[in-house]
């Protein structure tokens, strides 16, 4: 978040440097994404300017540099469409204020704490769904390379020859040939841009051209609304706010590990959030954190949210006095620009090692890519982490297993020798169950299953000396074993509770189904009162 202290002659110089750098690389993406949106070039600018000014002034990571980005802008074009279709009036005032209401919804992500959960998802399902964003912007940008659209393409002599596939193709090649070494000095992408406009003006083809901006200001317009399509703002809402969410915090872990910084993530939500319910309310793209521009202003210089500030202003500036000259700038070379995004986006290093990789993960990844496009982002990122979760707790429910052992005086070898001696003399009448650990919801079926497996024809002496946290499934599980015990007519003892646990029992009336002379301090206190009772019998 910004402060006076950023404002310092050691960082300055460097702010305008990483700043003037990022705006290079930024502004034609921005372009790009704004066409490709079909909201008009002037929302991917403005998305910059707007979601780069708050995010940087609120934000919690201190490089950062926001705006549009892959994933947002497929969103955006699937929102748009939608909305547009079902209410052609109010459509598009409609999806900016899904922005709008995404970008509350940031803020309360932030403002709950919920930023760390969003890192949480694994890798396999980042994979699918970015290698899906992937295929997606190359499929969106197939018409406007080669003038028809998918369904239609022909890969025939006249189309590719055509000015619009040829410069498209061109400007595509330079992409990928341009050497690293001079991407520092002039990014590839301002060179394609240059170079497709003095080809427009020099040769007079007829090709689309993005358009002149508008020196104006956007206007601002209040958030609209529709009883009928509530559900659908929502979702979509959420599909925002989740991808931008992601976006955002990864860029943030990445500026970490080059800075060796660390950024506060629910600090960085709400700079995010409040970036995307402006944009909602000047009719820009969402937003969100941007790597490679944040990752060219850390390289430049850029060190304190200064730069991003000065990154959104410069943009403003370029738009304001050399706007109208985008008229000169086919489509073609945009369509290029994100097809090699595409094409770069796809995680190519988990594919090259699908063989090395447990086939479990790789079905994830390419079942969420699959899902990514044939259905929505959502329902891919929701799926794919729903039974990426659901194998976790199952592998470590089978390790929590590992920490319950039950066993009788005969194989209690692990014991101390004095607790061994006791229950030496209470032949092989006591069954000793002892849990360790955290406890959580997925081992209750196993806990139970073990018990019941064992001679019930024993008191029960369940012994929580190790264990530090029992989730309620569990403390359920252990009612359950506590009354079949009793049902039987068996005592049930417990021992060496913390405190945690006693409120987790609390919790749940547990104490209720155990006498108050068979709950102990100390495992060699119940053991105690076993001898004695024993000896009494």
């Amino acid at each position: 978040m910004l402060s006076l202290s950023h404002f310092n002659r050691r960082t300055i110089k460097g702010d305008i440097f990483g700043a003037l750098t990022s705006t290079i690389v930024a502004l034609p993406f921005a372009l790009a994404f704004g066409v490709t949106s079909g909201a008009g070039a002037s929302a991917g600018i403005y998305c910059a300017i707007i979601t780069g000014l708050f995010a940087s002034i609120f934000g919690g990571t201190n490089q950062q540099i926001s705006g549009p980005n892959t994933g947002l802008t497929i969103a955006m074009v699937a929102i748009l469409t939608s909305f547009i279709a079902q209410s052609p009036e109010h459509g598009v005032a409609l999806a900016f204020t899904v922005v709008s209401l995404a970008g509350v919804f940031q803020m309360l992500f932030g403002f709950f704490k919920l930023g760390k959960y969003f890192t949480l998802i694994s890798y396999p399902v980042i994979s699918g769904f970015t290698s899906g964003i992937g295929v997606l912007i190359i499929l969106s940008q197939i018409e406007a390379l080669f003038g028809v659209p998918l369904p239609e393409l022909k890969m025939s002599f006249t189309t590719l020859n055509s000015a619009n596939t040829f410069i498209g193709l061109a400007c595509l090649l330079l992409l990928f040939l341009w050497p690293q070494k001079y991407t520092r000095i002039v990014p590839a992408s301002i060179i394609v841009v240059i170079g497709a406009t003095l080809f427009y003006l020099l040769s007079g083809s007829d090709m689309p051209v993005v358009g002149a901006i508008s020196s104006e200001l956007p206007s601002f317009n209040l958030p609209t609304w529709d009883n009928n399509l509530a559900g659908e703002i929502v979702k979509s809402a959420l599909l925002i706010a989740t991808l931008s969410t992601l976006d955002s915090l990864m860029t943030s872990l990445t500026v970490d590990s080059i800075s060796n910084d660390l950024h506060d993530s629910d600090q960085e939500l709400v700079g995010q959030g409040i970036g995307n319910f402006m944009a909602g309310l000047f009719g820009a793209l969402p937003g969100g954190g941007a790597t490679m521009r944040t990752v060219t202003n850390l390289r430049a210089g850029g060190t304190t949210p200064l730069s991003g500030i000065l990154h959104a202003l410069f943009i403003l500036a370029i738009v304001l006095w050399a706007g109208e000259y985008t008229a000169y700038l086919p489509v073609a070379v945009l369509a290029a620009i994100l097809t090699h995004v595409g094409i770069n986006i796809i995680d190519w290093n988990f594919i090259k090692r699908v063989h090395q990789i447990p086939l479990f993960s790789v079905g994830l990844m390419l079942s969420t890519m699959v899902m990514a496009v044939a259905f929505d982002l959502i329902t891919a990122v929701l799926v794919g982490a729903f039974i990426a979760n659901l194998v976790t707790i199952r592998r470590l429910s089978e390790i929590q297993l590992d920490n319950i052992k039950l066993f009788t005086a005969k194989s209690a070898e692990h014991l101390p020798k004095s607790e061994r001696e006791l229950l030496a003399t209470m032949d092989d009448n006591v069954l000793f169950l002892n849990i360790s650990g955290p406890i959580g919801f997925g081992v209750a079926r196993g806990l139970k299953q073990s018990v019941s497996k064992a001679d019930e024809n024993k008191t029960l002496l369940i012994d929580l000396a190790d264990a530090r946290f029992v989730g309620i499934t569990s403390t359920i599980a252990i009612e359950e074993i506590i009354v079949s015990y009793q049902a039987q007519g068996r005592k049930v003892l417990l021992s060496s509770m913390c405190q945690r646990v006693r409120d987790d029992f609390n919790k749940l009336n547990l104490f209720d189904k155990v006498s108050n002379k068979h709950v102990f301090a100390t495992r060699i206190d119940a053991l105690n009162f076993l001898k004695q009772q024993i000896a009494n019998e």
